[in-house]
Parts: C-alpha cells; sequence; structure tokens
C-alpha cells in the first residue's frame, strides 16, 4: 500500500503569500503570510521534514536483531 505523505505548497491569497498544507487524510490548511512567493518556499525548505515518510517501525526496533 503506498503511503501518502503531507505536501507543502506556496499560494497566493490576495497581496500575501501562505502555505498551503495538505495532509495526508486529505485536509487542507493555510499557515503564515508571507510578502513573497520566495519567503513562503523558503519556510517550506526549512519544514521539510513534514513531509518525510514515517518509518511503522519503532526507532530502534533493529538492536539486538541477528544480521540478516
Amino acid at each position: 500500500m503506498a503511503q501518502v505523505n503531507t505536501v507543502l505548497l506556496p499560494m497566493r491569497q490576495g497581496s500575501i503569500w501562505r502555505v498551503q498544507i495538505v495532509w495526508p487524510n486529505g485536509s487542507v490548511h493555510y499557515f503564515g503570510s508571507f510578502k513573497s512567493e520566495k519567503e513562503a518556499a523558503a519556510w517550506i525548505t526549512t519544514h521539510a521534514w513534514m513531509t518525510k515518510t514515517v518509518s511503522s517501525k519503532p526507532p530502534n526496533s533493529d538492536k539486538g536483531a541477528p544480521p540478516e
């Protein structure tokens, strides 16, 4: 089964730029009030961790396991 990630996009709303956040469940939120697309894109770059796939394995779950 393919996993859907969070998507971050710069969006213009009137005279300001915002970040559109599309969550894996399909809900959409808008964040921030940026003066330019470049500022919104910079915010997205610093928050790229939000778009990463999360492993279903807990951290260190392989400790003590025999090598494969």
